[in-house]
């Protein structure tokens, strides 16, 4: 007899069944109330064949066969008892396990990796997360770890650029104040298609060394694959600041713009073939030029909706 709860009110109870082997098991149950309270009968379990107890015994203690048959009616006592506490350690097993645990217990199950779980990542980014979490870690701040991290959140692998990589880039473009190639490195708007990357013998951009190291060194750049909302560029920020390196410094593009070979395209490094949330269908009677649309070839540099057609573009 053993209880199943702190707060059950019911009792299990085994007994072994001690009659010949036959067709049929017939069981009377007598029940004996107090006047005030009546006994209740939660379920009724037969179990054939018997437990297994016996089995997990030295093999001395069932050589004789009537020792083996007084142990098997005895263990079947605890054998109640002894099943209540294995199903319970099962339960306790599936709440280490995330892709099984219930929502609620992930943060607690997070907090044994030390990560502090985001409640904006969808449920099976967040399960997945803890799964991962261990060999997140062993790569925290490389460029693999930074790229797995963000594609739980993503669906998505995101491209992570680093600006020393793109110092012998021929053709670039500079500003007035020999800024880095990445300070208006907009998707879609300045990058342009040519030169190799990190190719040896490269030139520095800039002739002094100190600057282009001051330009370049520790930056990176971190394009993401598609279109983010104001909740989901948090996230991927904040994702950056608690994972990259500390000595770094980060910049996040998008494609909500576009991309435009010739313009602001690296193939093969930048390009994101498929649609763009930056653009959309003109509809007739719906849409007006200048900031629905862009009629005919708009000059380089030239930001949907807010150019328009006197500032240097021409139709047709």
């Amino acid at each position: 007899m053993g209880a199943v709860g702190a707060h059950d009110a019911f009792e299990t109870y085994e007994a072994p069944v001690l009659a010949a082997p036959g067709r049929f098991l017939w069981v009377t149950l007598e029940l004996h109330g107090t006047g005030r309270a009546s006994p209740r009968v939660r379920s009724l379990r037969a179990e054939h064949p018997s437990h297994d107890l016996l089995r997990r015994l030295p093999k001395t203690f069932s050589r004789d066969e009537r020792i083996a048959a007084f142990l098997r009616r005895y263990l079947s006592l605890f054998d109640g008892a002894l099943g209540e506490l294995e199903s319970r350690a099962d339960a306790r097993a599936i709440l280490l396990d995330p892709h099984a645990a219930p929502e609620e217990v992930l943060p607690w199950l997070a907090s044994f990796l030390g990560l502090a779980l985001d409640e904006r990542w969808p449920l099976p980014a967040r399960r997945q997360l803890i799964a991962e979490t261990p060999q997140l870690w062993r790569a925290r701040g490389t460029v693999a770890g930074l790229s797995r991290f963000l594609e739980l959140y993503l669906g998505r692998a995101p491209v992570i650029v680093e600006h020393y990589r793109l110092r012998g880039l021929g053709g670039a473009l500079l500003t007035d104040e020999q800024s880095s190639l990445f300070a208006g490195a907009v998707v879609g708007a300045n990058l342009r298609v040519g030169g190799a990357v990190g190719r040896p013998g490269d030139e520095p951009l800039s002739g002094d060394a100190a600057s282009a190291f001051e330009t370049h060194a520790h930056r990176f750049t971190v394009l993401v694959p598609g279109v983010l909302d104001v909740n989901g560029m948090d996230v991927v920020r904040d994702v950056l600041e608690a994972h990259r390196p500390a000595h770094t410094v980060v910049e996040i593009c998008t494609v909500a713009s576009g991309m435009r070979v010739g313009i602001g395209l690296h193939v093969g490094l930048l390009a994101a073939i498929g649609r763009t949330g930056g653009f959309r269908t003109l509809q007739l009677g719906a849409s007006r030029v200048g900031r629905d649309g862009i009629v005919g070839r708009p000059a380089a540099g030239a930001v949907l909706g807010v150019d328009s057609l006197r500032d240097g573009m021409r139709v047709g």
